[in-house]
């Protein structure tokens, strides 16, 4: 099952605003370039999950969880998610945990996409997705 930020998100409610730049590209055209053109990309214009690795996404649910875009249960979910990702083995020691807990989604090819300049109200979304890809990785 692929997962996408598109698909939790109207086309309209992602404004070229809300898309963060890259090295001063123009926005539809660094994401287009940041994820191998077409690739990934849905109507909206945001990456999906489904090239993310289990290390990119726990470190980006404990960024998450740490910038407190998850609340209540979901709050609760992804701790226990986190505690139990990393335990596995080399999730911790891989760079792509240590970009998402800055924030960066692996979008494929070693490419990356910042929630950091996304809304709060997106990041909220983006973030019960990672959580939901965290659970299929348990």
């Amino acid at each position: 099952m692929a997962l996408t930020l598109a698909s939790a998100l109207s086309v309209g409610a992602a404004s070229a605003q809300s898309i963060p730049s890259f090295g001063g590209q123009s926005q539809g055209n660094a994401l287009s370039n940041a994820t191998g053109g077409a690739a990934g990309l849905l109507g909206g214009g945001l990456p999906s999950l489904s090239s993310s690795s289990v290390g990119n996404v726990t470190g980006l649910l404990s960024y998450c969880a740490q910038n407190n875009y998850l609340q209540g249960d979901s709050a609760l979910s992804a701790t226990s998610a986190v505690n139990q990702l990393t335990k596995k083995p080399g999730v911790t020691d891989s760079p792509t945990y240590a970009a998402g807990t800055q924030g960066q989604l692996q979008t494929g090819n070693d490419n990356m996409f910042s929630l950091s300049s996304l809304k709060s109200g997106l990041k909220t979304r983006v973030c019960n997705m990672v959580l939901d890809k965290a659970k299929s990785f348990l």
